[in-house]
């Protein structure tokens, strides 16, 4: 094959992701789902998960590796300055943020410590918590708990996604199956008259999700690179995210492919794990081979990842047709107080409305 060829035949991110403007004109067809179950090679209701960003540049990082404009971890705002002289205990011993090399370790301790005293604290208050009697076991020695050489570990899935899931920062990233809960998530800082570009990810899964599973089986310590993870909670344990759908995915790091300096986000990393294996045959159709998985074909313009970029005059429009459509906050946040953010929101609407019209 020569130089010519090679190049034609080249994996670029642009064959992997494909950017989409949503402005004021698409916004009917958009909610009503026309451009997603008609506009490309794939019915995307049917083959993604998705997320929304309600800012254009925030990366798909978990929150607890993201850091602030002042460049302190997200994270450490919720550990104390004293927490070790407090804990007298291994696992809490200098997690406090003063800028000390960040390692697995570090960043494992730091997550547990907020993850068990979450649920402790949750448990103590009378709130649904996972029953599993190892985790209720921990609740009295997490403190004590050592380091695996991993993390995240499958057994801590269903308190990492009921933390995630109140706002804590985990090494989750949330994502639903129903693209209008997503989409409320891009649209709803409108209210707060926020009118930059916002984003609505729609990740195409399916074909993942048995790397997922062939990771579990052999082992993560064998593994070179950080691996993916789908996980849906049980549903049961949490109201909000039955109605909203949920699930999430992880990147699980050993020692060896845990590297602070370069965090990638799970757009990037996906797309670098599948050009380092794929080929584009004649026919411009991707062929992708992972470990552990039977060899898939991406479809002549499928990708995996399609990022709608929502123009700001689009927000108003989308968010008054989610409401109408019964995606609001008594919907998506069941109980009184979803209820009457409800109320409160909608009159907030109504008046952006009335002040742009005048």
């Amino acid at each position: 094959m020569n130089d010519k060829e090679n190049k034609i035949n080249e994996i670029s991110n642009e064959d992997l992701i494909e950017e989409i403007i949503i402005g004021s004109d698409d916004v009917e067809n958009f909610v009503n789902g026309y451009i997603l179950e008609n506009d490309f090679p794939i019915n995307l209701k049917q083959h993604c998960i998705f997320r929304g960003v309600s800012d254009y540049n925030h990366k798909l990082v978990p929150k607890a590796l993201r850091k602030e404009k002042s460049g302190k971890y997200v994270i450490c705002n919720y550990i104390h300055q004293n927490a070790s002289k407090d804990y007298h205990s291994a696992i809490v011993d200098g997690i406090e943020c003063d800028n000390k090399e960040l390692t697995l370790e570090l960043q494992y301790r730091r997550e547990f410590f907020i993850l068990f005293r979450f649920l402790d604290w949750a448990d103590k208050s009378g709130l649904k918590v996972p029953e599993d009697r190892k985790i209720r076991k921990l609740l009295h020695s997490y403190i004590n708990h050592p380091f695996d050489g991993y993390w995240p570990q499958s057994r801590f899935y269903e308190v990492i996604a009921l933390a995630q899931h109140n706002g804590l920062p985990t090494c989750a990233l949330d994502w639903s199956y129903n693209y209008k809960v997503s989409l409320y998530f891009a649209v709803r800082k409108i209210l707060k008259k926020d009118t930059s570009k916002c984003v609505l990810w729609a990740f195409n899964y399916k074909y993942f999700e048995k790397k997922s599973e062939y990771v579990v089986k052999t082992g993560i310590e064998k593994e070179k690179k950080p691996q993916l993870r789908f996980y849906r909670p049980q549903y049961y344990y949490n109201d909000n995210l039955k109605a909203q759908k949920g699930l999430f995915t992880f990147l699980i790091n050993n020692e060896k492919t845990f590297n602070p300096e370069e965090i990638k986000p799970l757009e990037e990393f996906v797309c670098d794990m599948v050009k380092e294996v794929a080929v584009k045959n004649r026919n411009s159709k991707i062929e992708v081979k992972l470990p552990g998985i039977a060899k898939f074909t991406l479809e002549k313009n499928e990708r995996i990842f399609y990022k709608f970029v929502i123009e700001g005059e689009a927000k108003e429009k989308i968010l008054e047709k989610l409401y109408s459509g019964y995606y609001s906050e008594e919907y998506l946040f069941p109980g009184y107080k979803g209820v009457a953010d409800a109320m409160k929101n909608w009159a907030d609407l109504q008046n952006l409305k009335e002040d742009k019209s005048r």
